[in-house]
């Protein structure tokens, strides 16, 4: 018992003196060493880090922007009939800074928003046709709006004349077509017309006329100026405009369209499912269940139905 004690003690004191006099052993060395290293390892870490989590931080900033761009375009009209006071079509906004410098006043302000609608109704003005014809895509004759051929125009500078102090204005328009044949030069004046707006007090009368030697008929409307753009100095200047649905809803059936459809049944092109461009045996088909009367009703139509009756009775008296 009194040797087992004797151990006992001797294996406390031993702990107690390692315990306070710890030897350098190789394992602490080991230790020692990462300890030392740590701070750089830690800054090398941290920059590592830092390019790894700013990268990600970055990508997502941009795909952020983006996104909210997208949102933007999506709620940005595309054309003039679905403008707001808050959000109006990009070629509105790019056709209004080329006058920045300049104060307009609203018969021509209405000016231009006139034209803005012809470019929408498939009309550029003829110098800015001659200027980007080779880049200015087909537009069909069942279609007219063009949503690249109306941008790329609005940058252009609007050529018109000013006259009477700016109470009559000018322009040549040209109709834009897919047909290569629309550049023939037996085809380039039936292709053409006359925009004029002259202002009358409060009004201004707008007429569309086809350039002459062509006799067919002429379009005209009659706008309240104080209607589509306020008497007022508001920035930015197309919170002016009201009512721009209705503006291009009454150019568009009184002036462009029958306009338009004028000149492609000319050239015997028909944007529209109707009597005319049918083969021969068809109306004699049709014809042949009309009546004397009903005949003559159809041949006061137009002037090519009334060739189409007179050609049905000289087959028929063959």
């Amino acid at each position: 018992m009194h040797v087992v004690s004797n151990l006992v003690t001797h294996d406390t004191h031993t702990r107690t003196a390692d315990s306070q006099n710890p030897p350098h052993s190789s394992t602490n060395n080991i230790h020692t060493t990462p300890m030392q290293e740590q701070p750089q390892q830690q800054q090398q870490l941290q920059h590592a880090h830092g390019v790894l989590i700013a990268k990600p931080c970055l990508i997502t900033a941009a795909s952020e922007s983006k996104i909210q761009a997208e949102k933007e375009k999506e709620k940005e009209p595309l054309c003039l009939e679905n403008a707001t006071p808050d959000a109006v079509p990009l070629h509105l906004r790019e056709m209004l800074s080329q006058f920045s410098q300049r104060k307009l006043s609203a018969a021509e302000l209405l000016m231009l928003l006139i034209y803005l609608v012809a470019l929408e109704s498939g009309f550029v003005e003829n110098q800015s046709y001659l200027e980007k014809r080779a880049l200015l895509k087909p537009v069909s004759a069942v279609g007219s709006f063009h949503l690249y051929n109306v941008r790329l125009l609005s940058h252009l500078p609007t050529h018109y004349t000013r006259e009477f102090e700016d109470t009559a204005f000018r322009m040549l328009l040209r109709t834009l077509l897919d047909s290569k044949s629309s550049e023939e030069p037996s085809m380039i004046t039936a292709l053409q017309s006359s925009l004029i707006a002259i202002v009358l007090g409060d009004l201004m009368v707008v007429t569309l006329s086809p350039v002459a030697p062509s006799k067919e008929r002429g379009f005209s409307t009659c706008l309240s100026i104080g209607r589509f753009v306020l008497n007022v100095q508001l920035e930015p200047i197309y919170q002016r405009f009201c009512k721009l649905d209705e503006l291009s809803l009454q150019l568009r059936q009184n002036l462009f369209q029958p306009m338009r459809a004028q000149q492609l049944l000319a050239l015997d092109l028909h944007p529209h499912p109707s009597l005319l461009g049918l083969p021969s045996v068809v109306y004699d088909e049709i014809f042949k269940h009309l009546n004397k009367n009903q005949l003559n009703i159809l041949a006061n139509v137009n002037w090519k139905l009334c060739n189409y009756k007179k050609q049905f009775k000289d087959r028929r008296r063959k």
